[in-house]
């Protein structure tokens, strides 16, 4: 064994051969692929905060020869408000301006709100907030994390109505050419009772 080890000192590093290992060869994504998997990712919505029973109601297009914006359109509820059926609407556009802008996560951040009373009488929930700054009620993405639409409620015991309102919030205020951030719809809709602590009637 000592003998072996000697014979292997021995010899010249020239001589000294290492193991070549073979990797397999990494597969190349062509820009088709790429342009495809970005185009899936951009189709993907972002996470939303409204109920389970929130819908598209219809996708209009808008402007465009061949791509052309969509004009979205939502119906949605709020779990504290009973009897209100809420609609939102906003613009999203298509894939191949997001590429030509090197926006690929990004739709605009204004939208439209409509709100309409169910047969039935309206009840608003003792759970639901009396304060001035309101309640959320929906919050969508319109980036991968700068800006967000937003849906809050606003509880008006002495009007006995409930108002909705729909604004833009970012993080950057720079990046905000439009001055979407200072934009905002409302609807309200009559309150036939405002529930108590304790009451369920």
């Amino acid at each position: 064994f000592l003998d072996a080890r000697r014979h292997i000192a021995a010899q010249p590093r020239s001589q000294m051969k290492l193991p070549v290992i073979n990797l397999p060869a990494q597969p190349v994504m062509h820009s088709a692929a790429m342009l495809a998997l970005a185009a899936t990712l951009i189709a993907t919505p972002f996470p939303a905060n409204a109920g389970d029973d929130k819908r598209t109601v219809g996708e209009i297009q808008g402007s465009g020869l061949v791509f052309k914006d969509t004009l979205k359109v939502e119906a949605f509820s709020d779990p504290k408000v009973g009897g209100v059926q809420l609609y939102l609407s906003d613009f999203q556009r298509p894939a191949t301006e997001k590429f030509a802008k090197g926006d690929l996560f990004s739709d605009p951040s204004q939208g439209g709100l409509s709100c309409t009373a169910k047969p039935g009488k309206v009840v608003v929930s003792a759970a639901a907030s009396l304060s001035k700054d309101g309640e959320e009620v929906l919050s969508e993405s319109r980036s991968l994390v700068f800006k967000s639409l937003k849906v809050r409620r606003l509880v008006d015991p002495e009007g006995e109505s409930v108002v909705y309102a729909v604004f833009s919030q970012r993080l950057d205020k720079k990046e905000d050419a439009n001055n979407s951030r200072f934009k905002s719809a409302l609807c309200a809709v009559h309150v036939d009772k405002f529930e108590t602590a304790g009451s369920t009637q």
